[in-house]
């Protein structure tokens, strides 16, 4: 065999196994028959489920706070009436947080009669929600539409709005939770638990077990439901000034004859609530009988287990197994309307439901294990962080008391009270923007044979993450929380790298990076932390995928999340640093130098873009783009639910295709977990 036909099989054997044995795809030559490269691709579409928004509040409020929601749809007007400067009597209707269908993106104050925020917000969202406070009160006012491009300039001038005093209560830290939470279960267990440390209390045993709780907070009693038939109706009064003890129990009805699981007072109308399946009762506390009946449409993809509740904006929600939920009473008719909520089915069984009363509202649920963990959910996408009771007792079903104080303070001595402060024990930081959601993840998914073509099922690395800017009373940020979650590297054999490129900011400009996990010698850092000889600061993640092959449900601080703590040298706007997910990238299997971003995005002064042309190069000019426009990462401002081993991501979101082509005018909210969104069998796990 002569020397050239040699040098052609040892290279087409290096091309194979480099493309078979080391990743999930294939090194084709063009063109390119995959599914998705059939598609059209607008040239300069980039495939961005998020993009950058700079906001500027204008506000002759000196010092008044801007809590900012991304917002879909408008759900509630409420008429309230207030005295304005001239002392004259102003009825008008305003606009009410909805907090079910809003994203929180932070939180700012008016310095200098300004308020500004370089913020990331997802492409699907039309308009923000602006929720002012100043001098103890708030309201609340929709910006301009929005656009669908990106980066996009938004003004709101607020000076006219005069804050209303909204019935509310002053606590003690609007971070933290301010109730307390009231459990009960099966076997007649009684006991509350502080959300802020989840110590726990243990009551007087109840009667008999119950699978339902529901408190009547302003006349300080409780409610329950036998679990066994004949299913008596319960009251339990509570002593707050002792301790919140609680009484022998009155019955009330020694033979409702219905029980569980859904159980609710509602405070401002002074009426129980009972509901199971696909329908809801309304009762009279003092005898129990049922005063009218509704039926629930069929918007309920799953009728078992779960709770009801009404929240302070009077807006009523349900949780079943199936989720979460917005309910509509529609006046004059037994009908009522169920709008799913959660983007997912649940990876737990909710049996119950409490909407706090923080300033800004989170749901808190519990599963149905024992003992019960409780879990505090983002209230768009259902995304949540697991709060575990320092006890061993299951949760059937919880309601609250809140907790009001006379006195806000300023533990920190920052010039932020502690019902605004969202960190009361730092005296640096006071405020923050977090992207995506407060508890839900961001998604970035990569594949890994770049510059040749890949299976495009975008499962060679998924990175979950969660950013969280800690600003000062200025409005600067003075560090930054960054959480990932390694959710799933079984899609390639590459032992990949991760990390991040803040293009625009200089090495000098970061003063520390820790919480990181390198292991392998081909990263050197510096003494602060960041990568070494880069010309903007680089912040590398992990160095090994394969590290974190023993996937988990959940993200795990002891194995598959790093929170990586970045300090700035000096405290900086939000627009010097630009906005998340930043300039992520993957490193394929410790070859430094082999890089792959998000489309169009720049490499590293330590990556090198493949520009030999050929056949089965696919990213000559190094743009992070197929001839065809595909990437080989996508970013996604939702937890993403990947799809299995070599099945395209089109097939298993119906809507991919319609939202790519359209150059993302069509189904911006293409990964949601919607009515005929996806291709369940699809999908992994």
């Amino acid at each position: 065999m002569n020397n050239l036909l040699l040098k052609l099989l040892f290279g087409a054997i290096i091309i194979s196994f480099w493309s078979c044995t080391k990743s999930s795809g294939t090194d084709d030559p063009l063109p390119d028959n995959t599914l998705l490269g059939q598609l059209n691709i607008p040239e300069k579409f980039k495939f961005e489920t998020t993009g950058e928004l700079n906001l500027e509040i204008s506000d002759s409020d000196e010092g008044a706070y801007y809590y900012i929601y991304a917002n879909e749809n408008i759900l509630n007007q409420q008429e309230i009436t207030y005295v304005d400067d001239e002392g004259n009597s102003i009825t008008e209707e305003v606009p009410i947080a909805d907090h079910y269908n809003t994203i929180e993106l932070g939180v700012l104050r008016v310095v200098s009669g300004k308020a500004k925020a370089c913020i990331s917000v997802p492409t699907n969202v039309n308009r923000l929600l602006l929720k002012k406070y100043y001098q103890g009160a708030y309201i609340s006012a929709y910006t301009s539409e929005l656009s669908g491009n990106r980066p996009e300039n938004l003004t709101f001038n607020g000076s006219s709005l005069k804050t209303k005093n909204f019935n509310k209560i002053s606590t003690k830290n609007a971070s933290l939770a301010n109730d307390i939470l009231w459990c009960v279960n099966g076997n007649g267990q009684l006991f509350t638990v502080n959300p802020e440390d989840m110590t726990t209390v243990r009551k007087r045993d109840l009667a008999e077990g119950t699978w339902t709780v529901a408190m009547d907070y302003q006349n300080h009693q409780f409610y329950t439901i036998g679990r066994n038939k004949p299913y008596k109706l319960y009251r339990y009064d509570v002593d707050v000034d002792n301790d919140y003890s609680v009484s022998a129990p009155t019955i009330i009805n020694s033979a409702l004859g219905f029980g569980g699981p859904r159980l609710e007072y509602a405070n401002d109308e002074g009426f129980l609530y009972f509901s199971n399946k696909d329908y809801i009762y309304k009762m009279n506390p003092s005898d129990g009988s049922v005063l009218e009946t509704f039926n629930i449409d069929n918007g309920l993809n799953n009728t078992s287990g779960g709770d009801i509740a009404k929240g302070e904006d009077g807006n009523w929600y349900m949780s079943t197994f199936g989720g979460l939920y917005a309910l509509t009473f529609n006046e004059g008719s037994d009908e009522v309307n169920a709008e799913r909520k959660s983007a997912d089915n649940l990876p737990y069984t909710p049996t119950s439901l409490c909407i706090d009363s923080k300033q800004t509202p989170d749901i808190w649920v519990a599963d149905n294990f024992t003992p019960s963990s409780l879990y505090v959910m983002d209230t768009q996408t259902g995304g949540y962080d697991t709060r575990d009771p320092n006890n061993e007792l299951g949760i059937n079903d919880l309601t609250k008391t809140p907790l009001s104080y006379e006195n806000v303070g300023d533990s920190d001595n920052d010039g932020c009270p502690d019902d605004i402060d969202e960190y009361p024990n730092d005296p640096e930081i006071c405020l923050k923007t977090v992207t995506p959601t407060k508890y839900g993840w961001g998604s970035l998914a990569f594949e890994d044979l770049w510059p040749y073509k890949g299976d495009y099922d975008f499962n060679d690395l998924v990175v979950n993450y969660r950013y969280t800017m800690m600003l000062n009373l200025d409005n600067k940020a003075v560090k930054m929380e960054a959480r990932f979650w390694i959710k799933h590297v079984k899609g390639a054999s590459f032992n990949n790298g991760f990390g991040i490129q803040f293009d625009n900011l200089l090495p000098s400009q970061i003063e520390s990076v820790a919480g990181y996990d390198i292991r392998s010698d081909y990263i050197s850092l510096q003494a602060n932390g960041l990568e070494e000889n880069q010309e903007k600061a680089v912040v590398i993640v992990f160095d090994q995928s394969q590290n974190y092959r023993n996937e988990t449900s959940k993200a795990d601080p002891n194995y598959n999340e790093l929170t990586v703590m970045i300090r700035f040298t000096e405290p900086l706007d939000l627009d010097e640093i630009g906005t998340s997910p930043f300039n992520p990238f993957l490193i394929a299997d410790g070859e430094r130098s082999r890089e792959i971003h998000l489309p169009d995005y720049p490499i590293t002064s330590l990556g090198k873009n493949n520009a030999e042309p050929g056949p089965t190069n696919l990213d000559v000019d190094g743009n992070y783009k197929s001839p065809k426009g595909l990437p080989w990462a996508i970013a996604i401002a939702h937890e993403f639910k990947y799809t299995k081993e070599k099945v395209e991501i089109i097939e298993g979101y119906n809507h991919f295709a319609k939202w790519a082509e359209s150059g993302g005018e069509l189904y911006t909210d293409w990964y949601k977990d919607n009515s005929g969104y996806r291709n369940d069998s699809k999908l992994d796990k």
